[in-house]
């Protein structure tokens, strides 16, 4: 008797009424699905990067500018954070899980590169095992969820308040594109000062301990429209 792909995406044809592909001799997959999850899984390490510069997302407030109004911060991405955890602790458990049936020394460090590393090299072996189909599905979601998550970045040319460098009151804003996850987002100053992702957990407290007491902010655009 032929057996069928037991993956996630092959189920929902199934369960659709549409062909549903074999798997593959010695696997719990057919061969479509066998790539999506090699894939999915080279694709972890860059994918747990980029959404580095979607951890801190500017809140609503920032959208609409309230003249006068005092800088709030920044605040997390809960989508985000939760996405990069997951990946972690996903990738640790199942790496552990070969680790043990197959007698290997596990990876020493939880990074992402050298867990998806080691599942990359054991993954024929992996998707083999009884447990293939519910590795599939996790690896599909989790690569999912941070596509999502970085995609839900700041709006482009976000006025943030003030430059929080000593002797610097330049204009302080976000620059980033929502719709496009590939293109990291910034906070830079119009005097040039500017922290990349990894800084804006400080950059935030600085800010919330930034005196208040200034003319409220003003772009380039409206400095045009005034003229005129």
């Amino acid at each position: 008797m032929e057996r069928l792909c037991r993956s996630w995406y092959c189920r929902q044809e199934h369960a659709g009424g549409r062909r549903v592909y074999p798997a593959e001799q010695g696997s719990q997959l057919c061969s479509l699905c066998r790539a999506r999850v090699r894939d999915d899984i080279v694709e972890l390490p860059k994918l747990y990067e980029e959404s580095e510069s979607s951890l801190i997302r500017f809140p609503f407030a920032f959208q609409e500018r309230i003249r006068g109004g005092k800088v709030k911060g920044l605040c997390l991405n809960e989508a985000s954070v939760n996405a990069r955890s997951d990946i972690i602790s996903v990738l640790a458990t199942w790496s552990g899980m070969v680790a043990e049936e197959r007698r290997l020394t596990k990876p020493i460090r939880r990074d992402v590169a050298g867990l998806a590393a080691f599942l990359t090299r054991h993954l024929d072996w992996l998707l083999a095992h009884a447990a293939a189909p519910y590795f599939a599905d996790e690896v599909a979601a989790m690569a999912a969820a941070t596509r999502r998550a970085s995609r839900a970045g700041p709006v482009p040319r976000l006025p943030l308040g003030y430059c929080v460098e000593e002797d610097c009151d330049a204009a302080l804003y976000a620059d980033g594109t929502a719709e496009d996850a590939r293109s990291p987002a910034q906070v830079s100053c119009e005097a040039g000062h500017r922290w990349q992702a990894h800084e804006w957990l400080v950059l935030a407290s600085r800010m919330s301990g930034q005196e208040s007491h200034r003319p409220p902010q003003t772009s380039n655009a409206d400095a045009q429209r005034a003229d005129a």
